[in-house]
This record gives C-alpha cells, sequence and structure tokens, in this order.
C-alpha cells in the first residue's frame, strides 16, 4: 500500500492503492463462484455387448485349459499351466473397466473373484509342475478344477443363469488318483528271445518304479517293466547288446500317457549294461534300487524330452 500525505490548507488527505487480484478458477466471468459437478457414472453395458466379452474370455480360456488336459509329461504340463496363467491375466484385463449390466453383476463379481484366486492359483500350479509334484494331465486336472479359482468360476455360470452363456469348457471337480500296475508288469515287452538275465531290486525302495532297457546310442526303449516299491522282478531272456538303463519313479500311473502323474523323477544309470551270450555262458545284472554308501553305480537326471519312448 502507498500512502500519500499532503499538507494543504491544513486538509490531509490519504491516497491508498492496492492490488487486486481475481481467482480465476473461483470465480466465474460474473465474479460469481464457480461450482463443480461430478461426472456420471459408466453407462453399463447392453446384455449382447456384455456376452460379446464373455464369448471373448472364453475363447482365451478354453483353448488353455484343453492343453492341461492332453498334457501327457512334465514339458508339456508346464507349457500347459503357463498358457492358462496368461490366458487368465488376459480375461482379467477384458473384464476389469467392463461396467456389467444389471442382469450379469453377480457373475461379473464372481469372475473378478475367480481372477484373482487364479493368480495365485495357476502360478502354484507351474511351480508344481517344475518341482515335479505335477507331472501329467490327471493330476493338473485335478489341481485345477478344484481349486478356488474353478469354482468361483462355477459360482459365476450358476448366477449368469440362462441370460448369458459362458465356461461350458471347465468340468467338475476331479480327485487325484493313485493308479498302479501289478509288479512284474511289461509296460513294452519288445522281443525278448535272449539270454541274458536282468533283475531289479526295489525291496528297499518306497516308490514305485518303471525301469527301461534301451539300445546304447538308442532312444527306443527294447523292453520297459513296472516294480513295485518294497518287490522285486527278473527280466528274463534280454538278447545280447549294450543297454542304457533309464528309470522313472513316481506316483500314479497312467497308461494313457505311459508315465507317473505325480512326484516323478528321471533319471538313468551312467554307465551301460552289456549282455553277452557264448555256447558256454550268459550275462546276468542285478541291480538295485537304494542309495547307499560305496554302492558302485551312479545315475543322472534326465530331461523328459530326452527320455525314450
Amino acid at each position: 500500500m502507498l500512502v500519500l500525505l499532503c499538507s494543504v490548507g491544513g486538509v490531509a488527505a490519504f491516497v491508498a492503492v492496492s492490488d487486486r487480484r481475481t481467482d480465476s478458477s473461483a470465480t466465474g466471468e460474473d465474479g460469481d463462484k464457480a461450482s463443480s459437478k461430478p461426472s456420471s457414472p459408466p453407462k453399463p453395458m447392453s446384455v449382447a455387448e456384455y456376452q460379446a466379452i464373455l464369448t471373448e474370455v472364453d475363447s482365451l480360456l478354453g483353448p488353455a485349459w484343453q492343453k492341461v488336459a492332453g498334457a501327457t509329461n512334465r514339458t508339456t504340463t508346464s507349457e500347459a499351466a503357463t498358457a492358462l496363467a496368461q490366458a487368465t491375466k488376459d480375461s482379467e484385463s477384458r473384464l476389469a473397466y467392463v461396467t456389467a449390466p444389471p442382469e450379469a453383476k453377480g457373475g461379473h463379481e464372481h469372475l473378478m473373484r475367480a481372477f484373482a484366486s487364479a493368480g495365485n492359483g495357476f502360478s502354484d500350479l507351474a511351480l508344481t509342475v517344475q518341482r515335479g509334484d505335477v507331472c501329467a494331465s490327471s493330476s493338473a486336472v485335478a489341481q485345477v478344477t478344484g481349486s478356488v479359482a474353478a469354482n468361483e468360476v462355477r459360482e459365476a455360470v450358476k448366477a449368469f443363469g440362462t441370460t448369458f452363456t459362458f465356461g461350458a469348457w471347465l468340468p467338475a471337480p476331479a480327485a487325484q488318483q493313485d493308479r498302479k500296475l501289478a509288479n512284474g508288469t511289461y509296460v513294452k515287452k519288445g522281443t525278448l528271445n535272449g539270454s541274458g538275465e536282468f533283475t531289479i531290486n526295489n525291496g528297499g525302495g518306497d516308490t514305485d518304479v518303471v525301469v527301461s532297457l534301451v539300445p546304447k546310442g538308442t532312444k527306443v526303449t527294447a523292453t520297459t517293466v513296472y516294480i513295485s516299491a518294497g518287490q522285486t522282478f527278473k527280466v528274463k531272456r534280454v538278447r545280447d547288446g549294450s543297454y542304457d538303463v533309464y528309470l522313472a519313479t513316481g506316483a500314479d500311473w497312467d497308461a494313457g500317457v505311459a508315465g507317473f502323474t505325480r512326484n516323478c523323477d528321471l533319471s538313468k544309470f551312467t554307465d551301460p549294461i552289456d549282455f553277452k551270450t557264448t555256447s558256454r555262458q550268459y550275462t546276468t545284472w542285478e541291480i538295485t534300487l537304494k542309495a547307499s554308501v560305496g554302492g558302485n553305480a551312479h545315475t543322472d537326471s534326465v530331461d523328459p524330452a530326452d527320455f525314450p519312448q
């Protein structure tokens, strides 16, 4: 403020000058206070528009689920678990900003909870495959269909009623199985017309095992036999030759995929074994499938893609 003081005829005059600022954000053009109005809520989709999104989500999840149901070993099961997790993530993104119509509200809420649960559940499936806890389709199917996420999907289907179509790809919950073969069952008998004998001692083992004789330098099994935990079996009339010995251990033997579906482990004896027959003698071998101090046989892990069929 500027104050000018002048003395004119005994009268004092005061002149005041001040700055005045206008808050354009608080007043309108005529100086009145402006008021802010809340934005309108998003308009709900129509039934047809929401059904189109559900169909799109089905087209993502359905094929991914079929990969899980058709997985035959750890490699394909791992790939299927990854595909299902990605399809779930994509589906969640597709529905995240959707305003469902009133007819779909209950189902939509269940679906969003399903995707939230699946983020952990399907990631867990991938981890169990990496550890070998789950190795093939039937165990993977049991784990997925019994999950919290799967149950939320089923609840969504119920809530959608007959107004919407969704989720036909997801089957009812499946129980884990524990299928076994009888001790000494040939998974692949091959041609046994030689003189050699091959005894497999699993007497000290607590896991069933499948043992394969594979001609050295090949990936085609000559003979494969199932040995139960705590049992022994002798393969007779083995043909002469040099063989690599492959082992598959685990639980729940699935004949459809010719492998264990849980707790699986694949290995191979480091050194091959040879069978040779002369006019006077023939070769006999015995392997004991129990780790021991001072044992003279070593094994190496085998990748599922390299395991012979």
